[in-house]
């Protein structure tokens, strides 16, 4: 989650690489994504950690394996994130062929061409040019290509999870109700932020406005991180349907203490989910209890030297 500094950056509408940047670096640093507690047994790279001790990774997988929806949180710059996601996909296929992967990364318009590339039917060189991945998120497609590749390579349906910058100002301007629903691709209403989420949302909000005492400003970031936040849980309630295991990915903001997609999903009939993080260990610290269902323990980055 990258940073800016104009509020006319970060803003309420972009779901691209820059608007998404802005509010992940936010995030990271207000929703408590720094360890904090010191334990007995250090966390070591390669464990799983839930309720605050390691659980083994068949013992975890089985456990997302059965659910309705995984949530698999990244921070979209990060390689290991990535490599995270693959490995953790390809454990959950093991155990579960029908399953479905969403992508924050793309907006519902792109999903015939998302059809298409599962199918065989397109190049990756198409594939790119066709969603307009650079104009549309703007992280680099290498980061991603080998998820899209083994989606393809096991006919696992891909399902564009996001909705455009124009229809999310929309949402926030003039609200769910006064738009038509097929206007809005049947998304409901959001269910209130908890009092919690409103208060990280406000401090990264904070970071980057140029003016902070503008409550309407304030109100119009949160009603857009919340159209966010329900747009993907609707999408991947749908995917789940037809008995599929929908597995979402989506940036570490609307992952954590699950007050982002997840509550939303709670709203939409979806009793059964699980939220998943990537947790870069630093000295002997553990991940905060809340932060997720379950965390995976990658080695600390190399420091770049001088």
């Amino acid at each position: 989650m990258p940073q800016g500094r104009n509020i006319r950056r970060f803003n309420t509408q972009g779901f691209n690489a820059q608007g998404s940047r802005l509010v992940i670096t936010a995030l990271i640093a207000c929703l408590g994504l720094t360890p904090f507690s010191a334990a007995a047994n250090c966390p070591s790279p390669g464990e799983w950690w839930q309720a605050q001790q390691v659980v083994s990774h068949s013992a975890l997988l089985t456990q997302a394996a059965q659910q309705q929806v995984v949530l698999l949180g990244e921070q979209h710059d990060a390689i290991d994130h990535h490599r995270w996601q693959l490995s953790t996909l390809a454990g959950l296929h093991a155990l579960r062929e029908n399953m479905v992967i969403g992508l924050e990364m793309l907006p519902r318009s792109t999903q015939p061409v998302l059809d298409n590339w599962v199918a065989g039917a397109l190049s990756e060189e198409e594939l790119l040019e066709q969603t307009q991945w650079q104009e549309t998120w703007g992280f680099d497609s290498e980061l991603y290509l080998p998820i899209l590749h083994f989606a393809r390579l096991h006919q696992i349906p891909l399902v564009a999870l996001n909705i455009t910058p124009d229809l999310r100002r929309r949402l926030v301007e003039e609200g769910f109700v006064n738009i038509p629903s097929d206007q809005r691709h049947g998304i409901p209403a959001p269910l209130t932020a908890s009092d919690t989420y409103k208060e990280r949302l406000q401090q990264a909000f904070e970071q980057h406005a140029m003016d902070v005492n503008d409550p309407e400003q304030l109100t119009r970031f949160i009603d857009a991180q919340l159209s966010w936040d329900v747009a993907m849980a609707h999408g991947l309630a749908q995917a789940t349907e037809g008995g599929a295991l929908a597995v979402g990915l989506m940036g570490l903001g609307h992952v954590v203490y699950n007050e982002g997609v997840a509550h939303q999903l709670s709203g939409m009939g979806v009793e059964r989910s699980l939220s998943l993080l990537p947790w870069e260990r630093q000295h002997c610290e553990t991940p905060p209890p809340a932060l997720a269902d379950a965390v995976f323990i990658l080695p600390a980055q190399p420091k770049e030297s001088d």
